[in-house]
Parts: structure tokens; sequence; C-alpha cells
């Protein structure tokens, strides 16, 4: 049987998973930890970092480091890696290419076949980016599944003798889905999603670190966010103060050396308190219940007709997300699926579905929909005046797919020898509202009055997102079809077989993830090398406090001891600032 593996490809983090049995299992990196951050960077050599080697240098060297790439993915934008610029597509097949590389290391066999999940509410060139970043891995990707259908899966594996409407709530680091479920005799039938793939656990770091950025200019007059390092330093600690908000009231944030003045050392001490968090991030996270409000609409379900609320992705531990949560459904929440884990999970039980593994062990099956509106652009006439940029759906939001529609639409103009197709999705009425998928011209229409002449629309969206248009002009029988993967910003197959080769010879050239069972391979960060360097140039009784700091840093990073490390590197920055 086939090796096929689930991959959750997050915003913050990423996991890999497998059937192991009739039982989903992630499978660990090389360190042992079963998350690693979706975080690309350069080491002072410039040999490619992923994951925990990475993000341990987002601080130090946040120019040759990118984070959150998820948000960009579908877009023609470039990622600065030091002097190499990298497409989105690209860093993510780095991250996917740590993730094959832990799975043939715990499996001691090649892995070439991948079910990857996406938001619910991706575009198409989104969707499209992801299974070119796939492909870039060296993973085949045939299958791509939404977030929230995932988690489903991995809930439902052990509630399938339940008849019951779940609704997935699924808030990540940087894009929020929600999905309206009815489960009954082992099928698991998705009724209806929402989201905002604008928003995730990120905005709140980002809204935390400017409340800190204004403090700190408040106190002692200098802007943070302009410089790179510093602020990079504010995010990491706004994101670690979140966490910890999750489990106390109230916790200090202590930035030693964040910035200077007037030739000496700044440092910032402060506390926010669960209440003042809460405050700078409730309009996001209650702006999450419309999506929820719409999912639940074209469901045909009130809240009190949800039997149980599944919490999915880590910013659902915000406690503020829960309260907000159940007081609109009037529940709690469920608690038993791992919040982390679960669309990782969901996606090995897709895996295992795909290749046949669990179908007569389980009996699951599972339906999914199209989350956006599909349709053309036509005219419309208002008395004697032609309306043009008018939004015509053919395939409404929220259909169970796979699903193929056809609409009839006629020429607007005597003679009328062609007509422009031009595809788009989105709800609003007019076509600049919406978002513009492609076009293609029908020609060698016979020529005839206005609406002599008839043209068929046939949309078929398939399982995994991707969307066939084909014409035809009734009259002819001539057929004219657009695959909607031809997005501007989609790499060429010459450019993908491009970046494919550097992204496989970089990989080889580098040393990409860390060594097993350390914790930071990346000892040798910025911070330690400026410090080593600085050693070096000092007589040698100025050396001694600095030599014993560098000596129990490295260490604490090496022995994965994350206080003592943070101690070490605060007080390792105060010397440094001290000597200059």
């Amino acid at each position: 049987m086939a090796r096929i593996v689930g991959i959750d490809l997050g915003t913050t983090n990423s996991l890999v998973a497998f059937m192991d049995g009739d039982r989903p299992r992630i499978i660990p990196s090389r360190t042992g930890a079963r998350m690693t951050p979706s975080v690309v960077g350069l080491d002072h050599t410039d040999r490619v970092l992923v994951g925990s080697a990475a993000r341990s240098q987002l601080a130090t060297s946040p120019g040759k480091t990118v984070a959150e790439v998820k948000r960009l993915m579908g877009s023609a934008e470039r990622v600065a890696l030091g002097e190499r610029l990298y497409t989105p597509t690209e860093i993510s097949a780095l991250v996917l290419k740590a993730l094959k590389d832990d799975a043939e290391r715990f499996f001691g066999e090649t892995v070439d076949e991948a079910v990857v999940t996406v938001p619910a509410y991706f575009t198409d060139a989104q969707r499209q980016a992801t299974k070119d970043a796939g492909h870039l891995a060296g993973l085949q990707v045939d299958r791509i599944l939404n977030e929230p259908t995932a988690a489903a899966l991995a809930y439902g594996l052990d509630h399938l003798d339940k008849e019951q409407t779940v609704v997935v709530y699924d808030l990540g680091g940087g894009t929020f889905d929600v999905s309206v479920l009815e489960m009954f005799d082992g099928v698991l039938e998705v009724k209806a999603s929402a989201g905002n793939n604008k928003l995730g656990g990120g905005d709140f770091d980002r809204a935390l670190a400017e409340h800190i950025a204004k403090e700190i200019a408040r106190r002692h007059g200098i802007d943070v966010r302009s410089d790179p390092r510093a602020f990079a330093r504010v995010l990491l600690a706004a994101e670690e103060a979140k966490r910890q908000l999750s489990a106390t009231d109230a916790v200090p944030i202590s930035l030693p050396g964040i910035g200077g003045s007037s030739g000496l050392p700044i440092s910032y001490e402060g506390e926010i308190s669960r209440a003042g968090f809460e405050a700078l991030v409730g309009d996001m996270i209650r702006s999450t219940l419309e999506p929820v409000k719409a999912a639940l609409t074209d469901a045909r379900l009130s809240p009190r007709q949800v039997s149980e609320i599944v919490l999915v992705g880590g910013s659902s531990r915000v406690p503020l997300v829960h309260r907000a949560v159940a007081e609109f459904f009037g529940k709690e929440p469920l608690r038993g699926v791992d919040p982390d884990e679960a669309v990782a999970l969901g996606a090995a039980v897709q895996a295992g579905l795909k290749v046949g593994s669990i179908s007569t062990q389980t009996g699951i099956m599972i339906t999914d929909v199209c989350p956006f509106t599909l349709g053309v652009e036509v005219a419309e006439r208002a008395g004697q005046q032609l309306v043009t940029g008018i939004f015509s759906p053919v395939i409404p939001r929220n259909s169970t797919v796979p699903i193929s529609r056809t609409d009839i639409y006629s020429t607007t103009g005597d003679g009328q020898r062609e007509v422009e197709v031009r595809v788009f999705q989105g709800d609003a009425r007019y076509v600049r509202n919406n978002v513009f998928l492609g076009q293609y011209r029908v020609e060698g229409i016979p020529a005839g009055p206005k609406g002599s002449q008839r043209v068929s629309i046939t949309f078929s969206y398939d399982i995994n997102g991707i969307l066939q248009v084909t014409t035809k002009v009734l009259s002819t029988g001539k057929e004219t079809s657009l695959r909607i993967d031809k997005t501007p910003e989609r790499m060429t197959v010459e450019e993908r077989a491009t970046a494919a080769a550097r992204i496989d010879r970089e990989w080889k050239m580098g040393a990409p993830v860390e060594p097993a069972k350390v914790h930071n391979p990346g000892v040798e960060n910025d911070l330690l090398t400026i410090a080593k360097k600085r050693l070096a140039e000092l007589p040698s009784h100025k050396t001694g406090e600095l030599s014993a700091v560098v000596g129990t840093f490295e260490e604490a990073l090496k022995t994965g001891d994350k206080a003592a490390a943070a101690r070490h590197e605060a007080r390792l920055t105060d010397l440094l600032f001290e000597l200059e």
C-alpha cells in the first residue's frame, strides 16, 4: 500500500500525521516536537533553516527570517531572506519539505503523497499555490481538504454512532473558518462554511505588540516599531504573553535592552492583565461570530439546534473566544479535541480513506461544500440602456461538491460574433466587488439579431476546490473550456521546475532543520555570533561575565531549557549594550 500522510500546513505551526491502524497519529519532528513552526530563515552562513531553528532567530535576524507566509499564498508578493527572493509558494514548500523529511525519517522509506489542508475560505489561487508548494517539496497533493472538515473527521472518528449537528470553529494563527456539519450513520455532511482568511492569532499578537510599543514610546520616547529587530522581540514577547494569559490573570513583560537613548540602553518592564488583553482583541474575536451566523443561516439552523461546538486552532484557547462562543450558542464548547492537532489528525483520516486503508473498518464518509458563490459577468438591460459588470451566479455558495451546473445566456448585440467569459467568486451584485478568477474568449458565434444566439456555460467544481468552466454555442455545438488554475500569480510549468530544483539544491546544501534531540540547533544565532566576536576583541580582564553568560546561554539552548535561555539571552543583550 502506498505511503500517504496528512499535513496541516498552518500559519504559525505545521504538523504531519498518518493512520496507525485505525487511529490517526502525529509524526514527531526529529527533535521530538509534535509541531514544526512555519518559519523559514537563513543562518549566519546563509544556509536554510526551517522550524524552531528559524523561529529562534526571528528576533535577532528579522531580515533573514520569515513567518506567517500562509497569508501571502496565491499572491504575487515576494519574500526577502537576506539578499535572496522567494515566492510564498517556495517558502511553504520548504516547510512541507521539512515535514516530508520528518515523515521519511519516521518510516524509514520515501513519502511522496499527501493530503494537505487549507482554510475553507481559501480562494482558488491560494489552493493552487498550496498544491504547487507540495509539488516543489516533492509531494503529490491529490487532495486539498478544508481545515474545519478535517477537524470534523478527527472528531467524527470517535462519534460514528451519533446523529447530531456539529459546528467546527477554527481560529488559527492567521485564518478563521467555521463549518456546520450533520453527522448520521457514519456520514459527515458539510452543510455550510464561512470565514475570514485575514484574521487569526497573529493579529492578536500584533495588537498587543502595538500596545507595548506605545507604552515604550510613552515612557522612553523611542519608537521600537522603526527597528525591525527590536519590534520582532516585542512581537515574540506579545505572543508568549498571549499564551500565558490563557492560564493566568496577568503576566509580566520584560524586554531588557530593547532600545537606546543618548548612548544608554533602555529596558521595558510592564504587565498586561487578561482584561487588558481582551480589551485589545475583543472586537476581532466578536467579529468571528458574523461568519458563524452566516454559516448557520445557510444551513437553515439556529444556534440552539447545534448539538456540539468543536473549537480548533491554537488561538481558540484564548478564554474570551471560549466565552464568546459559549454565550452565542448557549452551551459550552467541546473540550475533548486537541485544538492544535485536530486538523492534522483529520487529514490523516482522509489520507487513509483515500487509499482505502480504513474505509472497511470505520464506514466513515464525508461530503464537503463550495464555500463561495461562483459565476460570470453579464450585461443586463435597464430600459434602453445596457448595464455591464453584473454578477450572475452559477454555483451558489455552500453547494455540495463535486458539483456541475449549467446556465444559458444570450448575445446582447446585433451581429455579435464572440463573447468574453469572465469568471468571478463572491456574493456581491457587481463583479467589481468580487474576486476575479479568470477569463477566455469564445469565437465563431453565427451572426444574428441580439438574443438570437444562446451560449451554455457549465461550471464543474471538484472536491479539491478546482473549477472547470466549459462554454458551448448551442447552434453550432462548438465548445471552449477553461480550467481555473492559470491565475496571473501562479507559477508556470517552467517556473515550477526551476523552483523545485532550487529548493532541492538549497535543502541538500543547507542545514534545514535541527539535529536530533537538540531544542535549538541554531545556537550559532546572530546574538551568540556577535557576543563571541566581541569576546575575541576584548582584553582578557574584561571577558569574565560576558564569557560566562555566553557559555550558559549556549548550554541552555542545547538542553532545551527555555526559561534559562530567556534569562541568559536577556542578560547577554544587556552586557552587549553596556560594552558599546
